[in-house]
């Protein structure tokens, strides 16, 4: 079964252009797999992504017409090489066989034929010690990192990490050891984050929604990368607070508990879905109604209503690349063209300009991109005129399997 979803997951993301992580949820939950089986289906799927290139380089070499290839016996394929090339604790009688199964239920007995006979012949094949199923990236996307980072911060981003990449969660009040406990007796690893006070870092846990604490409200789920960016933000206590692009709003409740009952934040973005789901995570974290308005804005258009200079701080997490979150989103490497850092980082430049009008003299705006290119982090310092804004990088580089995240702050 691991194997099916891992090649489920797979055709989604080529196919369909679904996201890794929820495909992978998405699956999992259908199939109802957990512990060591939802383990494998996770790394399967990360590493793949990840090897992609070296992969279908195999596979190609070993296939009739690869440019024709069924797209879901490719998947089949891709799975089943990730085994062999990268996973020597896995039998390569398994590798085979039940991926050769996962793909005859899918497709029928002549492309699971195929699939056996790539399969097998890359079995024979089989290196002794297993390749490291590190990062590739095409040459353009690492020139564009290395170009955003500098070498040295480039060489640990791009560096060889464990998978599948931990989780994120952020409590409500710094975690104890209770909290910690509580978290590894769900099956898997809990590490308590030395950079986000509240952040802690979780692997193998499997549904977060079903960790106790969960429907209490006792933490939400939130990458520690972004814990620090809304910590840059500096919300204090009464303040008046905008999270523009906010999407499902974890960084806008993060806020909600910084301003504190006196405080409020105001979430703004695009589309109404996004904005409906911060509703609901609103609800469930028992943060008061009052503290938190929702408004669907094309900022590219105008402020929708909202307030000149009428807020003591404004926080702008802007649309990118996401080019610092490859390492959970490998994916991205399928879908970027060499264009797109210049182009979202126009984007992100014009969405400042409006993001500061919302300033109240004296108040601070926060731009961050989740991105390592130039065009959206550094290139940006100067979209806001004099005085210049301040330019900080979060990355791994700190000590944790971080996001990468440039982090803009201008004062009026």
């Amino acid at each position: 079964m691991s194997r099916r979803v891992a090649m489920r997951v797979l055709y989604r993301v080529a196919e369909e252009g679904a996201y890794a992580a929820v495909a992978l949820d998405a699956e999992l939950r259908r199939a109802g797999l957990r512990g060591s089986d939802a383990a494998l289906a996770t790394e399967i799927v990360y590493g793949a992504l990840r090897a992609l290139p070296a992969i279908d380089a195999a596979l190609d070499a070993r296939l009739r017409s690869p440019s024709t290839t069924d797209p879901l016996l490719r998947a089949a394929l891709r799975v089943g090489a990730y085994q062999l090339l990268y996973l020597d604790r896995v039998p390569a009688h398994a590798a085979v066989g039940e991926t050769v199964t996962a793909c005859r239920e899918a497709r029928g007995a002549k492309l699971a034929g195929v699939a056996n006979a790539v399969l097998r012949r890359l079995a024979r094949e089989r290196p002794a010690v297993p390749a490291t199923a590190s990062l590739m990236l095409p040459a353009w996307i690492e020139r564009c990192v290395r170009d955003g980072l500098g070498e040295p911060r480039a060489d640990v981003f791009l560096g060889p990490r464990r998978l599948p990449p931990p989780l994120g969660l952020r409590f409500a009040e710094p975690p104890d050891d209770a909290a910690l406990a509580a978290l590894a007796a769900a099956g898997g690893e809990a590490t308590r984050s030395a950079l986000a006070p509240r952040g802690v870092a979780v692997r193998g846990v499997g549904d977060p929604r079903a960790l106790p604490g969960y429907a209490e409200g006792r933490f939400s789920v939130q990458e520690l990368g972004a814990q620090l960016v809304v910590a840059r933000a500096g919300a204090q206590p009464g303040e008046r607070v905008a999270d523009l692009c906010a999407g499902h709003g974890t960084k806008t409740l993060a806020l909600a508990e910084e301003v504190g009952p006196s405080g409020r934040v105001v979430a703004v973005d695009l589309y109404e879905e996004k904005l409906a789901r911060l509703e609901l995570e609103r609800a469930r974290l028992g943060i008061a109604a009052e503290r938190v308005e929702a408004r669907a804005v094309d900022l590219t258009r105008g402020l929708g209503g909202l307030a000149p200079k009428s807020f003591d701080r404004v926080l702008l997490d802007a649309p990118c690349t996401g080019l610092g979150t490859i390492h959970r989103r490998p994916e991205l490497a399928l879908r970027l063209r060499p264009e797109d850092p210049a182009r979202l980082g126009g984007l992100a430049r014009a969405l400042a300009l409006r993001a500061a009008e919302l300033v109240r003299d004296g108040g601070t705006l926060v731009l961050a991109t989740c991105s390592a290119a130039r065009e959206e982090g550094p290139a940006l310092a100067d979209a806001l005129g004099s005085p210049a804004a301040s330019v900080d990088v979060v990355g791994p580089w700190l000590g944790e399997e971080l996001d990468v995240y440039h982090v803009l702050t201008w004062r009026r």
